[in-house]
């Protein structure tokens, strides 16, 4: 989970984090810094919006990682999600 550090939107829709799924976390956030990777960091960086990782959840398959993704993305408000993860005070989220 990507973290911006101010919102990315409009008056009707701001946003502050980014989920996605990866085999190699290192060279996908170089990507994401880049300017090569999602279309959300790219408009983050192109208004001069830092962002950083702020939580990961890992797999034990790239089919595993996907499926945790949609998951996670039905939460839609990741910022009440990354608060519930912190208050587990864990490292994986079981999926069902």
């Amino acid at each position: 989970m990507i973290k911006l550090s101010r919102p990315l939107g409009n008056e009707k829709h701001q946003a502050r984090y980014y989920l996605g799924s990866c085999a190699n976390l290192k060279k996908r956030f170089q990507q994401h810094l880049q300017g090569s990777g999602s279309a959300f960091t790219r408009a983050a960086i192109e208004r001069g919006i830092e962002f950083k990782i702020v939580y990961v959840w890992k797999t034990s398959s790239k089919q595993e990682a996907r499926q945790l993704e949609i998951q996670l993305k039905r939460y839609k408000n990741h910022a009440q999600l990354l608060k519930r993860v912190q208050n587990a005070k864990t490292n994986s989220i079981q999926t069902r």
